[in-house]
């Protein structure tokens, strides 16, 4: 048999013997790294699905307890103005009993 004759021969065994036989082999292979691929892609969807939800409560909590703070600090605003007031009050009525008291030793000197 020629080298020629070969080759048509060495073909047809390449096409229906190798060829399916490597696909066989590759699919296997290529199957399984996708199979592992595919379960560790949603592996790591599930775990930042579930971080994002933490995040989404921790957020929640936080924009709540600012607001609990925000009211906090505006009562606390509203104490320190009335205290600032009753202060100015206070020191008002000490400078007019001071004028009351000027008043008075002056209406004495005036009298006598």
């Amino acid at each position: 048999m020629a080298y020629e004759d070969l080759i048509p021969v060495l073909t047809k065994f390449h096409r229906e013997v190798v060829v399916p036989d490597i696909e066989r082999i590759v699919g296997t292979v290529t199957e399984g790294l996708e199979r592992r691929l595919r379960d560790e892609m949603h592996t790591l969807f599930d775990s930042l699905a579930h971080e994002i939800q933490e995040l989404r409560t921790e957020y929640h909590m936080i924009v709540a307890g600012m607001k609990r703070i925000e009211e906090r600090l505006d009562r606390v605003e509203e104490r320190l103005e009335k205290l600032a007031l009753r202060s100015e009050l206070l020191d008002l009525k000490a400078r007019v009993d001071g004028l009351q008291e000027q008043v008075r030793v002056l209406e004495s000197q005036l009298g006598d």
